[in-house]
């Protein structure tokens, strides 16, 4: 499937090149949030917070948000999530949860050690570390387990409902 927006109209699209063009962006896209993601670490640990990530930030965010907006928009999202649940041992809703609490985890642990090796010295390293990264337990993985779950129904609500009214 391709943007309609520089397509010429009435030309002959050969589906294995289609295929493989999609699988480079893809490979593409990989790469980028690769290097953002390790951009980002690299400014936050080597530069102790000094520079700016917010690019990388949105550059990471934005690929998944129109993904996820244009896969609800094609009735596609619903789609997936039944061929997983088809094939998995879990459902597609318990993967978005553990999803967010390891996102949250994650986040939680890198906030922490930031902390502790920013602001902490010999004696206080642990303390730092254990006081941020229980309040940041506490923080983030309500709000991404939570958000994310909530944002999962949501979206194959929408997406099932864009998938019924393409089949009319």
């Amino acid at each position: 499937m391709t943007m309609k927006w520089f397509d010429k109209k009435g030309t002959v699209r050969d589906e294995r090149i289609e295929q493989l063009k999609n699988r480079i962006y893809k490979e593409i896209y990989v790469l980028i949030a690769i290097i953002c993601s390790v951009s980002v670490l690299w400014k936050t640990f080597a530069y102790r917070g000094e520079q700016s990530t917010l690019l990388e930030v949105i550059i990471l965010l934005a690929g998944g948000v129109y993904y996820v907006i244009r896969s609800i928009a094609l009735g596609i999202y619903s789609d997936e999530v039944e061929v997983y649940e088809q094939s998995g041992k879990r459902s597609y809703g318990k993967l978005t949860l553990y999803t967010g609490l390891a996102i949250g985890l994650a986040l939680a642990l890198l906030i922490g050690i930031r902390s502790a090796v920013l602001y902490g010295d010999e004696n206080t390293y642990l303390k730092y570390f254990v006081m941020v990264f229980l309040f940041s337990i506490g923080l983030y993985i309500p709000l991404f387990a939570g958000g994310l779950t909530l944002m999962h129904f949501m979206a194959n609500k929408l997406s099932r409902k864009a998938s019924q009214n393409d089949q009319e």
